[in-house]
């Protein structure tokens, strides 16, 4: 065996097949220890157990057959005359210049205040990823059931992050308040004590380094968001739009590019401006389709995938206000995809991610928990994947709960159904559900009851009905539980039958008080490789042995990041020194088995 030299990192990297062959820098040894004699007479051997083996980069760069869409030069005719083009630096001290001038903009961030500040307000250059911090991990002897079982080729891996939970700079280059902002605000005193992202992971102005990192691991597709009020600051429709976001991203895309990975885009992650109004079902379309527009007519011929709004099926006090928002987006989102397909002539794949975490009865004998279950989840995923892919209305279950949601004429049904290209959505974990012990008639038509609007009791300790607790529980909310991964596949794929099949876009597992470990111990995460490979061996089974088509699977998060105002709750595949001033990242070993997992599975 040799290395091979990857100059354009400067780093390098191997692909070893045999993990105790001799290397340059580590001999193989066998050292010889006398036994005594009998039955197995003979000298006993240690064996090296141990290498140095490296990651091996992605190629690069990603060469496209063809675009996805046309060039911006080309597709720009598409958007509205007028537009205003500029850029903005916020001071509280401008004076008043225009509806929409620097004072204006400053403004905007009146009711925020911050006790963070950004360290440096520059693009960093990439550093070349050193080879000792690409040699994986001391091998784990794992036996799986899966392990004849392969992806398909074409099978979408990576790894996922969102721009409020990791990019910092808040208040910079023209950004505008986004509606996560509000984490960490010293003017709202009851969200004062909770972490903000003005620095976050500092991965705007890291984002080379992060991309960099990502492809010498060998990742093939990175999905991001885009922070609406860093495009477009005021968040409503007919407003400047800020020419340094637009710029940014710009350059996000082409480094992913260039480093070889297929960047996956999400529109809106949980951050819409709050000036953007879901329930106002005229005005919210204008917004989304203003800022929408604007993103794809510059990137989409290279970028396969979008994805238009992020677990909006969980939006409910959260995002927006009542439940005929879920009309309004239903219905956004329906004419994004038909104006990137029929107007923009796209060729990439578009969807709508969704949260869920699988109701389970709690007593599989009882009739009563059994509908309980069924009836979560068609709050849950009903709502959005019967008029989605089924053409169906909505489930008669949240009709005939006095949630105030209208149904969906024959008209919004036609403009919806069949208006998306894959399923998309994050199972993270299951949970114990059962009937409300005094009815369900006692809450359905009551919205001040505890239980108010699903009716069913949720059981978040994952106590089973037999005493034993149904998985690993982390710092918080996530369960290693791959006993239900393959049914909660299993009922995507039964119910709602979609036929360009199922994509996992996020899974992932926070290790309990992983905060308070020392980097050596948080880089030597078991907990969340033994999450990451049960998760995907219960997928190869839901494929094999299931019948469901599962397209792609992306881990969360490929960096420790604000999990919605704590840094506590550590989901990412990569630790981030925050005390530094530097931001360094390390790559932790689940990162390493993430990645050899996939590579022993694909093909």
């Amino acid at each position: 065996m040799h290395l091979t030299t990857f100059t354009k990192w400067a780093a390098v990297v191997s692909v070893l097949t045999d993990p105790i062959a001799a290397l340059p820098n580590h001999e193989s040894k066998t050292s010889i220890v006398p036994t005594t004699t009998g039955a197995n007479a003979g000298p006993f051997s240690y064996t090296q157990v141990t290498s140095n083996r490296y990651a091996t980069p992605v190629r690069s760069p990603v060469q496209y057959k063809s675009a996805f869409a046309p060039p911006y030069s080309k597709a720009k005719s598409l958007l509205p005359s007028g537009i205003v083009y500029t850029t903005y630096s916020l001071n509280p001290s401008a004076t008043s210049d225009g509806k929409y001038g620097q004072s204006a903009y400053a403004a905007l961030w009146a009711n925020y205040a911050y006790s963070d500040t950004v360290p440096f307000t520059t693009t960093m250059l990439p550093t070349p990823v050193a080879s000792a911090e690409l040699v994986f991990p001391p091998a784990l002897p794992f036996e799986t059931s899966a392990a004849s079982m392969k992806f398909g080729n074409d099978f979408i891996w990576g790894v996922a992050g969102s721009a409020w939970q990791i990019e910092g700079a808040l208040q910079q280059e023209g950004r505008g308040p986004g509606g996560l902002d509000i984490f960490g605000n010293l003017k709202i005193p009851a969200l004062s004590h909770t972490n903000d992202s003005v620095v976050a992971d500092m991965n705007y102005y890291l984002y080379k380094q992060d991309i960099a990192r990502l492809a010498a691991m060998g990742v093939p597709y990175y999905s991001f968001s885009i922070s609406w009020s860093r495009i477009v600051p005021f968040g409503n429709a007919n407003t400047p739009v800020n020419q340094q976001g637009l710029d940014h991203y710009d350059d996000v895309i082409n480094s992913c590019l260039k480093y070889g990975i297929k960047p996956i885009v999400t529109l809106v992650h949980a951050d819409t401006p709050p000036s953007v109004d879901y329930d106002n079902a005229t005005s919210s379309m204008d917004d989304y389709m203003y800022y929408a527009k604007q993103v794809m007519t510059r990137y989409a011929d290279r970028v396969p995938i979008w994805v238009t709004f992020n677990e909006i099926n969980t939006g409910i006090n959260l995002q927006y206000d009542t439940y005929e928002a879920n009309t309004n987006i239903l219905l956004i989102h329906s004419a994004i995809y038909k104006w990137y397909k029929q107007t923009l002539k796209g060729t990439g794949k578009i969807t709508v991610k969704f949260a869920n975490n699988l109701a389970v009865p709690r007593d599989l004998t009882n009739s009563e928990d059994v509908a309980a279950a069924l009836r979560y989840q068609e709050f849950i995923l009903g709502v959005w994947g019967n008029p989605l892919f089924l053409g169906k209305q909505y489930p008669s279950s949240v009709l005939n709960t006095a949630v105030n949601l209208t149904a969906l004429t024959s008209d919004q049904l036609k403009a919806i159904n069949g208006s998306i290209d894959f399923w998309a959505f994050d199972p993270y974990v299951s949970q114990l559900v059962s009937a409300p012990s005094n009815g369900l008639e006692s809450c359905i038509h009551n919205s001040s009851h505890s239980l108010f609007p699903y009716c069913v009791n949720v059981t978040q300790n994952g106590i089973q009905e037999n005493g034993w607790q149904f998985g690993q529980k982390s710092n918080d909310y996530a369960y290693i539980a791959p006993q239900y991964v393959r049914q909660q596949l299993g009922y995507v794929w039964k119910t709602f039958h979609p036929i360009g099949g199922i994509m996992i876009t996020e899974f992932g597992f926070n290790p309990f008080k992983d905060a308070e470990k020392t980097l050596p111990e948080q880089r030597y995460d078991l907990e969340r490789t033994l999450y990451f490979q049960a998760f995907l061996t219960e997928t190869l089974k839901a494929i094999y042995l299931d019948g469901v088509k599962v397209i792609g699977a992306l881990a969360w998060s490929f960096i420790d990041n604000n999990e919605f105002g704590s840094f506590e709750n550590q989901y990412g595949l990569q630790t981030v020194n925050r005390t530094s001033g530097k931001f360094e990242r390390s790559y932790k070993r689940s990162f390493f088995d993430l990645v050899d997992f996939f590579h022993n599975h694909i093909g």
